[in-house]
This record gives structure tokens, C-alpha cells and sequence, in this order.
């Protein structure tokens, strides 16, 4: 592949063409310290320390940070200079707001070269995007990051309103306007007035989350008597004067909530190329390297650049100490090029690193990580491959396969698990199903049950033990931080070779989930759970009560169709039933549900956690029983369960569609009275949890009156005509029907609809 000089972008040719800023020139060499600088049109502006963590999406912004080998610095890093012999590493951040000029941008690019260039060009240097940082980056600031609108710095109205989200770290986006339509279940909102600061809580945000905009929201007002929390829904709860003042804002009869997915999708990392980059005809050309996993032999030549192309994680160079000046001051544009030339997105983060000062994230692209100077650190990168049926054997005996598939046994080695929660580390049962909890973290010992392999393609993955360390999506910074020192302590400790493996959920790589077989269930929370094993039924230590033999209730969707690609994560509320996908639902009873659109593979690695559950029942799409929907009521959406129900209680009549079939369908029948729209009654009254979903009523996207009030053919199209209060608002329902929801929930069924056909809501 060529690279031409009109995709480059400019850079200095020389170390002799570069004049380093007299604001760089003040930072000591040999120091721990974190800088933050921002870009304003030609000039190079120190942030002041109270700013950090504030960007304006129209400025560029650099921030240094050193610290000792394997340590980490944040915004409140107090500069101190270290001793000459002590080795730092060296980070440069450029961030780029979405609305930044290609002046400021230009000018940024020159001032990181004059930065590198003080350190004589060792540092790493990352390319940041709004709302695409790395998590080094976002790791500095501890209390997340706030992004404001450059259109509004000279605004003379002072109100503002900022969109919140993010679970591991927070990011706080300034809205141009003050209206609903910036506001989302998922969201925390905060509303910035004269007189007062509302923290609005969306009903489907984290914990974490909310706990983190808190303590955000204490940094924005001093005196925290002007700070009053708003629940989603319940707007109406608020003292008198607070309301008036929020109804000037945000008028409550324009109330509109979207409602938040469901389920976070992620894609799967492609596999790794590496491209060495030379010179012809003084044309730069990226040669592409034959190989299957990368290692670190690979970058062979130390007087050239090596471009890693990863995609998900970003594009790396990584550049020689004995290169030219000019392909050190240039590697970063010529990975901008190189993200062009393959039309990636323009948020691909491009990462430049130095030979001998690689961090740890670079290192983790390779199977192994064997330097001179005894870094020991490994790690292993998913790639998606399908294969058939294998076995130790067969991996040993094929190791292209075990390297294209990065399987390098079959996962049938002893293991041992350790929970990370809170202050404690504790040893789990360590059966082939297992279920995390995505509030800890986890490391699994595994012992390799196969490294016959040849010596020439073995070297670099024919380790005997291999220490992982699982994140979950929700587990807080300090979980995640003492299992790193568990899992590094465990791992220097082993006398064998070895490897280190850290990821997060979402993030799993294949050798790990061949471990469990494709039977990993993750949950949201501490659950009861019962694992069926081939020698006896488990615990899982998953806080069971003694002598307990009632589980707990959930839906599991599950990912992937072999061994080591497959998982099973909670879902809840369930909003619908994809046909391309495969669910598990533990309730009274076991069931496991496959759309017709699913593949056969994924049908069997449902069954295959269904049996982990217990007894199961298959169910195809369009083909449910009633007693499926019936015991499922408390884990579904009501809209789903009152069309699943319709569905199939029609389905000999009419004809079945869709598990997801329109809330229109079969609405001349009510379910009330416990019978179907072919007048058949069922042997039992539906549960009230069925036909009210009460427990989830403020997770129900919620609307006005007068949307709710409009005639069918006019209503959104997730709306069950029959249940339109449910979509009521806490505060308009209480207007409305002078009393809550509940004891609505609790009156005689005729009742109700008397009262819904008075407000027009039948």
C-alpha cells in the first residue's frame, strides 16, 4: 500500500526545524507531573490546575503525563522531580473537539512534535476524538470529563443543561438548548440555573452512574442546599418553587423520555495486521507482514516504523530507535494517512510508541511480550474464527489453527477462580459453567493442558499457566484496581512460563470463554443460581441460602455459536425478542427460545445453558405456549407479554407472526378476565405482575396526556392500547386518578377501566 504526501498530514522534517515552547521548556525533565495546555488559535495556553477535565468542543487540547513504570498520574498529581536514573514514562494526549478547526488542529499537531522533541522523541502519543478517548486518558480525571460548547462561552444566559453518561468513566456534554429532546431513560441530566442546580436521574442509569454525577454535581455548586435531586417521572414531587422554575425550562406537558436499549452491543476485534513501512522512489509504501498472531520478533527492524492495524483498538506505530528524525516527528501523520487510505472512521484512535519505551497497552496486542530488559507483562486479543470440533490433540498438532483461532489448548486445564468484591478476594467453585457478577472482577489460574507443539511455531504461546483478569462493565475503579494486583502477584509468582491476560466484559477473548464452554452466564446482580454440573448441582457461591432450592428469576441473551465465542448476559426488562437471537429464561421453569432467523450453532449453545439451569423446555418463535409467556410476566415488557399472549392464544384461528408483533394486534379482546381472543378461558387468572407489569412501571417510556389520549391508529407504536397508564408518568397518573399507580393496581378490575374510560385512556 502507498502512502501519498497529500495524505499526510504536515509535519516537521528535522529535530533542527522544531522550537520548543517556552511553556514546555518550564516542565523538568525528570519529573512525576501532569500539564494540560489548550490550543487557542496560534497560541498555546496553560489550563489552570481547577480546569482539568473541562474541554470546549472547539479548541485542541495537549496533556502530558509521566509517572513511574507501570504507576499512573492523575489531574490532582503534584509535580515532583525524581532522581536521574529513575526511568519515567512518557504520555502525550492531543484531543480534538468535534467542532475544531483544521487551523487548530494543524497547530496542535506542530506543538506535540516540539513537546516530543524536549524529550527527545520517547514519549507515547495518542490521538484523542471527543467521546472516543482512551481509557489511559479518561483514567486521569478521576471525577470524568465535561465538555462544553464553544458556541455558548460568551452566551450572556447563564442557565445551562448537560447530558451525562458512562459507567466506568463519566463524560458530562454541554447541550446547545434547553429541551427534552436531549433527555434519555439512560441519562443523568444536570440543569444549570441562577438560583438552582437539578440533578435529573434517568429510571434506567447505573448506580454508578448516579453515584458519580453526585458527586460531580458537589464540584458544580458550592453551597449544596441549591442542588435538589429529580427523579425520572416524578417531576411533579418537586417543591412549588423549584417546579415553577424547572416548568420555565422544560415545560412538563412537552414531556418526552426516549427509553434506553436494553443491552450494550459491541463488535468483535478484528485480527491484527502489521504493515513495515519503507521508501521507494521516495514514495512511502506499507509492506504487509505474513503473519498469524504478532509478536514481538515481528518488529525486527529498528531503523524503520511498523504500523499495527487493529481497528478496534487502534492504529499503532511503532517506530525504531535507530529510525530517521523525520519518521519519529512524522509516524502519528502518517498514521492518519494510513486511517484515510483505508476509510476507516475519523475517530480511529492512532497511537505512536517508541522501541524500548512501549506501554502496557501496546503490549497487551501480542500473545507475548519477551524484552531483554524482563518486562513480563502478556496478554491475548480475541479474533473471530470459525472452526469445527477440535480437541487438545488436534491443536497440537495444528498450530496454524490454535494461532488463527488464538486457542492455544483446548480449555480443559485445571483452573482455580477468584472474586474480587469490595475489600475481599475469594475462591469460587471452578466448573466448567460459572456465572460473574458484572459488578467484580475476576482471575482465573489456568494450567495448559497441551504445548507439544513444534518449537518453531510454538515459541511465543507455548506457555503452562495463563492468569486472566475479567472486569466487569460495572465494577467500580478500586475492584478493578486490587485485582490487577492479585492477578500480577499470582502471576509473578508462577516459576513456570506463563502469560498475563487482562479484558473487560465485552472484551473477552476466545481462549478464555473455551474455558467455560460457552456456559458463562453474567448478571447484573447477586443472584440465587443453581448450576447443574456433570458430577452435582452447584451454588457457584453466588450468595445461596442454606437449604435453599428456589432460584432466583432473569433472561439471559446469549452471544456467540461455538465454545470460544459463546456467553449468556442478563437482560432486563426484555423489550423484544429478536428473531436472529437465542434467550434463556429462568423462571418457575427453565425455557429456552430461538427465533427463527437464529443458526442452528447458536440453538445448541442455548440448550447447552439451559441444561447448565436445569430442566428446560425448547420454544421456537411463533410456536410459545401460553404457560411460557404466563411465567415469564415479571422479566418481559408488558407490551411483549400481552402480544406474546394475544399470539399465541390466536395463533389457531389467525395465524402467528412475530414474537414482537404490534401492540395493535387482537386489542378487541381484554386480558383481564383471564380469557384469549378465541373466548377460551385459561384454568387460572393471570398474575397481576402479567397484566400490570407493576414492578417495572417507572422503566416504561413515558408521554404526555394528550399522546396517550389520541386515538389508536395515532399512538406510538410500543403502546399497548389497553395498558396506556402505564406510560403515564408517576406524576401525570397521580393528576389524573388522584391516587398512584399501585393503588390503582390494587381496585377491582372494572374499576379501572371505568376510570381509564373516564380520562380517555380506554
Amino acid at each position: 500500500m502507498e502512502i501519498t504526501t497529500k495524505e499526510m498530514e504536515a509535519h516537521s522534517n528535522s529535530i533542527s526545524d522544531i522550537k520548543v515552547d517556552a511553556s514546555f521548556r518550564k516542565i523538568p525533565k525528570n519529573a512525576i507531573c501532569f500539564h494540560v495546555w489548550k490550543i487557542d488559535e496560534d497560541r498555546l495556553e496553560a489550563e489552570p490546575k481547577s480546569q482539568y477535565g473541562i474541554f470546549i468542543d472547539d479548541c485542541a487540547y495537549i496533556v502530558y503525563a509521566a509517572s513511574p513504570i507501570g504507576g499512573y498520574v492523575n489531574q490532582h498529581t503534584i509535580t515532583r522531580e525524581v532522581k536521574s536514573s529513575s526511568t519515567l514514562e512518557r504520555f502525550i494526549h492531543f484531543w480534538l473537539g468535534e467542532n475544531v478547526s483544521e487551523q487548530k488542529r494543524s497547530n496542535v499537531a506542530h506543538k506535540i512534535q516540539e513537546l516530543d522533541s524536549y524529550f527527545s522523541n520517547t514519549a507515547t502519543e495518542y490521538r484523542e476524538t471527543q467521546a472516543n478517548e482512551s481509557p489511559r486518558f479518561l483514567s486521569y480525571f478521576k471525577a470524568g470529563i465535561t465538555i462544553k460548547s464553544g458556541l455558548l462561552l460568551n452566551s450572556p444566559d447563564v442557565n445551562r443543561l448537560y447530558q451525562l453518561y458512562g459507567r466506568h468513566f463519566l463524560r458530562c456534554f454541554e447541550m446547545k438548548s434547553i429541551s427534552w429532546e436531549h433527555f434519555g431513560a439512560d441519562h443523568i441530566m444536570f440543569l444549570n440555573t441562577a438560583q438552582q442546580f437539578y440533578v435529573w436521574i434517568g429510571r434506567s442509569s447505573s448506580n454508578i452512574e448516579r453515584r458519580n454525577a453526585i458527586e460531580l454535581a458537589y464540584t458544580h455548586r458550592v453551597n449544596s442546599e441549591d442542588i435538589m435531586i429529580v427523579d425520572d417521572g416524578y417531576e411533579q414531587s418537586m417543591p412549588e418553587k423549584q417546579k415553577r422554575e424547572w416548568n420555565s425550562f422544560l415545560p412538563l406537558n412537552q414531556r418526552v423520555v426516549c427509553q434506553s436499549s436494553s443491552m450494550i452491543e459491541k463488535t468483535i476485534c478484528n485480527k491484527m495486521k502489521i504493515y513495515k513501512c519503507c521508501y521507494r522512489n521516495n514514495r512511502l509504501h506499507l509492506d504487509q507482514l505474513d503473519v498469524v498472531i504478532p509478536t514481538k520478533d515481528d518488529l525486527n527492524d529498528s531503523s524503520t516504523v511498523f504500523v499495527l492495524d487493529g481497528i478496534a483498538q487502534g492504529v499503532w506505530l511503532w517506530v525504531g530507535n535507530q529510525a530517521p528524525q523525520q519518521e519519529k516527528t512524522g509516524a502519528l501523520g502518517n498514521g492518519r494517512a494510513f486511517v484515510k487510505k483505508k476509510k476507516y472512521p475519523y475517530n480511529t484512535p492512532v497511537i505512536r510508541v517508541t522501541e524500548g519505551h512501549e506501554p502496557m497497552e501496546f503490549m497487551r496486542l501480542f500473545p507475548s511480550w519477551l524484552s531483554d530488559s524482563g518486562d513480563s507483562q502478556f496478554s491475548l486479543k480475541p479474533s473471530p474464527t470459525v472452526l469445527g470440533k477440535f480437541d487438545s490433540l488436534t491443536l497440537c498438532q495444528r498450530p496454524k489453527m490454535a494461532a488463527d483461532t488464538q486457542l492455544i489448548d483446548d480449555g480443559t486445564g485445571e483452573r482455580k477462580i477468584f472474586r474480587i468484591v469490595k475489600d475481599q478476594v475469594n475462591e469460587v467453585t471452578a466448573n466448567k459453567p460459572a456465572v460473574f457478577i458484572t459488578t467484580s472482577s475476576y482471575v482465573v489460574q489456568y494450567s495448559v493442558v497441551c504445548n507439544s507443539m513444534n518449537t518453531s511455531d510454538s515459541e511465543s504461546v507455548g506457555v503452562k499457566q495463563v492468569i486472566f483478569q475479567w472486569n466487569g462493565v460495572e465494577a467500580s475503579a478500586d475492584v478493578t484496581s486490587k485485582a490487577e494486583k492479585f492477578a500480577k502477584n499470582l502471576f509473578e509468582n508462577v516459576t513456570q512460563k506463563n502469560m498475563f491476560v487482562q479484558m473487560n466484559e465485552f472484551d473477552e477473548t476466545p481462549h478464555f470463554l473455551q474455558l467455560f464452554e460457552g456456559k458463562l452466564i453474567i448478571l447484573n446482580n447477586e443472584k440465587k443460581v443453581f448450576l447443574q454440573t456433570n458430577n452435582s448441582t452447584t451454588n457457584n457461591n453466588i450468595n445461596v441460602l442454606q437449604n435453599m432450592q428456589k432460584t432466583d428469576h432473569f433472561i439471559l441473551k446469549i452471544f456467540g455459536d461455538a465454545t470460544y465465542n459463546a456467553k449468556a448476559i442478563e437482560v432486563l426488562p426484555l423489550n423484544n425478542l429478536n428473531s436472529k437471537d437465542c434467550y434463556v429464561v429462568q423462571s418457575e421453569h427453565v425455557w429456552v427460545w430461538c427465533g427463527q432467523s437464529s443458526t442452528g450453532d447458536a440453538r445448541e449453545m442455548a440448550k447447552k445453558v439451559g441444561s447448565v439451569l436445569g430442566e428446560n423446555s425448547l420454544v421456537m418463535e411463533n410456536k410459545e405456549p401460553r404457560e411460557f409467556w404466563l411465567s415469564v410476566g415479571n422479566l418481559m415488557s408488558q407490551t411483549l407479554i400481552v402480544n406474546g399472549l394475544n399470539n399465541c392464544n390466536s395463533a389457531a384461528s389467525n395465524g402467528s407472526t412475530s414474537s414482537g408483533l404490534s401492540p395493535q394486534a387482537d386489542t378487541e379482546t381484554p386480558l383481564t378476565n383471564g380469557c384469549n381472543g378465541s373466548n377460551i378461558c385459561f384454568n387460572a387468572k393471570l398474575p397481576p405482575a402479567l397484566l400490570n407489569n407493576q414492578k417495572d412501571f417507572d422503566r416504561h417510556q413515558k408521554y404526555p396526556i394528550t399522546v396517550l389520549q389520541q386515538e389508536i391508529e395515532f399512538l406510538p407504536p410500543e403502546i399497548n392500547p389497553l395498558k396506556r397508564e402505564v406510560h403515564l408518568t408517576h406524576d401525570d397518573f397521580v393528576s389524573l386518578f388522584h391516587m398512584s399507580f399501585w393503588e390503582f393496581d390494587d381496585l377491582p378490575a372494572w374499576k379501572q377501566q371505568e376510570l381509564k374510560k373516564k380520562h380517555k385512556l380506554f
